[in-house]
């Protein structure tokens, strides 16, 4: 019974170390490096459209509520039992000489628009072929809206109006969560032209909505609850709302793989963006930009191995 049981143990022990030591005499085996994982860091620019950004001159639409920015909310005394409005006039008549007003209004509101922001993704991809891979990635981008409103009040001189221009700023944050098909054109050398597409659910934070009077940030957003009044005098807290909300998207891009060897390559990447940004009343479907440099390495322990010809 112990002789089996050895004979046993040596026949296992054979058949798991036959394989390997032919492996070791083939010197001809290497790995398959067209299959595998690719996993990649992008930092960009991210450029979004000014349809969106118009949600930020504060003018509600039928979609907006109380929450979202509304620049009559700083100008109707009511809404800070006169606090704001009193400021903003002391701001002025103290910064700018010749000024008598006992009232100031809003002139004039221009469109808004994005400066470029910054972003970034990150995620992973799976090589099917040479020239095919699937990829999952996650990527947030950081949004300012840039506007100027120009406020009308009464000078000295010639008892009549002045207009005073000063910024309107909002900022968010973009998240995306993406699936993307990757094409590499099999021209070979260095340099390889490459094609993708991809959808995508986006998700949009808004962080602030502010008019800067002299240097003095006032919100267009009401964190109070409807028909509250800011009042410095009492113990108020603010209502948890969150503003923006989920959309999606889709994407086409173009670029290079630059390859420095079969494990890292880096792809300058330019994406045009169709995307629905979750804002209420300035979310139709409208082109953004982004533009990206893509640290790639890939991964040869999930490479499979053949036979080299």
């Amino acid at each position: 019974m112990r002789f089996m049981k050895k004979t046993g143990i040596f026949a296992i022990l054979f058949l798991l170390l036959c394989p390997y030591s032919q492996a070791q005499k083939n010197t001809n085996i290497k790995r398959d490096t067209t299959k595998g994982f690719d996993f990649f860091f992008s930092p960009g620019m991210y450029v979004g459209n000014k349809t969106n950004a118009n949600y930020y001159r504060g003018f509600p639409t039928a979609e907006s509520d109380y929450a979202d920015p509304d620049i009559k909310y700083i100008f109707n005394p009511a809404s800070s039992n006169g606090i704001w409005y009193n400021q903003i006039m002391e701001l002025m008549v103290r910064n700018h000489r010749g000024i008598i007003a006992d009232t100031f209004w809003l002139e004039e509101v221009s469109q808004m628009r994005y400066s470029a922001g910054f972003s970034f993704a990150i995620g992973a991809r799976y090589r099917f072929a040479k020239n095919f891979s699937l990829g999952i990635a996650v990527a947030q981008s950081l949004m300012t809206a840039n506007g100027i409103a120009n406020i009308g009040i009464k000078i000295d001189e010639v008892n009549s109006a002045n207009v005073l221009p000063y910024p309107l700023v909002g900022k968010e944050r973009r998240t995306f969560f993406e699936l993307t098909a990757q094409y590499l054109l099999p021209v070979g050398g260095m340099v390889t032209p490459l094609f993708e597409v991809d959808m995508h659910i986006n998700s949009t934070k808004v962080n602030s909505s502010d008019l800067i009077v002299e240097g003095t940030p006032f919100t267009l957003l009401n964190k109070l609850g409807a028909g509250v009044a800011y009042d410095p005098n009492l113990s108020q807290s603010e209502v948890e709302r969150r503003r923006g909300g989920v959309g999606y998207g889709f994407t086409a891009a173009v670029g290079c793989r630059i390859a420095f060897n079969k494990w890292a390559a880096l792809e300058p990447v330019a994406q045009f963006r169709m995307e629905k940004i979750q804002l209420a009343g300035y979310n139709a479907m409208t082109p953004n930009y982004n533009f990206m440099i893509r640290l790639v390495l890939g991964d040869k322990a999930f490479a499979a191995k053949k036979k080299s010809e």
